[in-house]
């Protein structure tokens, strides 16, 4: 019986791992918001990984350095997830799956995280097993690590090391060893080296576990030096980078770290929501109508002892402290901040499907039914068909725009340097696809033309498309390379 539960976890994240290969191949382009912009400044780490640029050669400094979508020095967000990205691209080659493959490993491992983490909270495989599958099954996460939804390869890294810090953690509770303190520190430092203080989660999950065993009148004094020391080690992981990027780029740091404290406080780019924004979105997050599981499932943990029950509620106040922090205190709302949880909240759907129907209902027949259903409704089969299917215009125009995009290294004078007249942030992607060359979405401002001319710098555009024509001083530019190519228009 052991044996057949060994090759169904082997099963289960041989899925996890096709589906996520699946992903990362589904797109031969780079997708909006944000996914061009990390592929960019990574493609441009491998060089010179602790200077993120997202122009290396910009063709004028008439611009907005706090404006992260156009500036030079990208400090837009942590690096970890990005160096990653760079070493598999300097391993693989530039590419859209080179670029992405770590996040389908960080995806695939965490399904045995996920696993693991539950067969420690609840003693019990066939729940560990079922947690493990709708992980593996999570449309969503695979929508992250396809680069489909926004914050994609970051939020996936942040939320690896997260899960990778409760692992660690729960390792923990049952086996003292030093060397789980220095996990939790290093995992939780590499968390907050991706995103930023979420990844601090293990420690509110410790906290709580101490504070209960205050009320139990069971105080462990090396708990509480254990913690002082992960935290040291965490911080040792995180903190040099921001002295690093202070020292280095002082003037945007600062304006870095003010931009993210104003995402409290502020509707940041349109983000806005009302206070109900994550419990609507909790069906997206996790799944059609399963969600509502969740309390219930919780419920049905504190009714057995084989659960660790300080463990257990520890990690589910974090939950609840992550989903009323952001959907009360934070004032800019994005789905993706609290998908970290989401693991979690697999674990009490499955345990509430187990408990049902074994202890409740006793029968394996519906049992197995139940599981099938929640995986779909998890997977959403038709929502991916939908997408990829030859129907879907704009999944279309975008593969063709980047085929053209491919190619401008081999139709271009090797002279030009400089492009222009592609659509909005689509520059991006021609220079991910096209190493030395700079690009501008529209055109550059006359006064720059005039420096341009100066210097004799030779500049190519797309010819004019859509609302994407030339102006006057762009035609008569003398040294102007029109690339007669016709773009797709969004």
């Amino acid at each position: 019986m052991r044996k057949f539960k060994n090759i169904k976890l082997v099963l289960i994240i041989l899925a996890g791992f096709i589906l996520r290969i699946f992903a990362i191949l589904t797109d031969p382009f780079l997708h909006p918001w944000d996914e061009r912009f990390h592929a960019l400044v990574s493609r441009n780490m491998i060089s010179n990984p602790f200077v993120p640029n997202l122009r290396v050669n910009p063709a004028t400094f008439n611009f907005n350095p706090n404006i992260w979508c156009c500036n030079y020095i990208w400090l837009h967000k942590q690096p970890l997830f990005m160096w990653q990205m760079a070493l598999s691209m300097k391993i693989f080659g530039v590419s859209e799956w080179s670029m992405r493959l770590p996040s389908a490993i960080m995806g695939s491992i965490l399904v045995i995280l996920i696993y693991r983490i539950t067969f420690i909270l609840t003693t019990n495989k066939s729940v560990a097993l079922t947690s493990a599958l709708f992980l593996a099954f999570s449309n969503f996460h695979l929508q992250l690590i396809s680069g489909i939804h926004g914050m994609d390869h970051n939020d996936v890294a942040h939320g690896f090391y997260i899960l990778c810090s409760i692992w660690a953690f729960c390792e923990y509770t049952i086996n003292k060893k030093w060397y789980w303190v220095v996990f939790i520190g290093i995992f939780s430092g590499a968390a907050i080296l991706n995103k930023w203080l979420t990844g601090l989660f293990v420690y509110l999950v410790w906290s709580l576990m101490i504070m209960l065993g205050f009320f139990y009148n069971k105080i462990d004094t090396k708990k509480i030096i254990d913690i002082i020391i992960s935290l040291f080690i965490c911080c040792l992981i995180f903190i040099p980078w921001q002295l690093y990027i202070f020292h280095r780029f002082p003037d945007l740091a600062e304006y870095e770290y003010s931009f993210n404290k104003r995402h409290i406080t502020e509707a940041l780019e349109g983000h806005s929501g009302s206070v109900f924004f994550y419990f609507e979105h909790l069906k997206d997050l996790i799944g059609d109508y399963i969600y509502i599981l969740i309390l219930i499932g919780f419920a049905f943990t504190l009714k057995h002892k084989k659960v660790k029950s300080n463990l257990n509620i520890s990690i589910f106040i974090s939950m609840l402290f992550v989903l009323f922090f952001y959907s009360l205190i934070v004032k800019t709302k994005v789905d993706t901040y609290i998908f970290f949880i989401v693991p979690f909240c697999f674990i009490y759907i499955a345990y509430f499907i187990f408990y049902l129907f074994n202890s409740v209902i006793k029968n394996k027949i519906l049992y197995i039914i139940s599981i099938c259903c929640c995986a779909f409704l998890i997977l959403n089969p038709m929502q991916i068909i939908t997408y990829t299917s030859n129907t879907n215009i704009e999944r279309n125009n975008r593969i063709d725009n980047a085929i053209l995009y491919k190619k401008i290294k081999y139709t271009l004078p090797k002279d030009v340097k400089v492009v222009m007249n592609m659509n909005s942030f689509e520059d991006i992607d021609v220079m991910f696809y096209n190493n030395g060359i700079t690009a501008y979405h529209w055109t550059l401002p006359e006064i720059d033309f005039v420096n341009f001319k100066k210097n004799k710098i030779k500049i190519a555009v797309f010819k004019p498309h859509g609302d994407y024509n030339l102006p006057k001083y762009v035609i008569e530019y003398p040294y102007l390379f029109i690339i007669n190519e016709d773009l797709r228009n969004f």
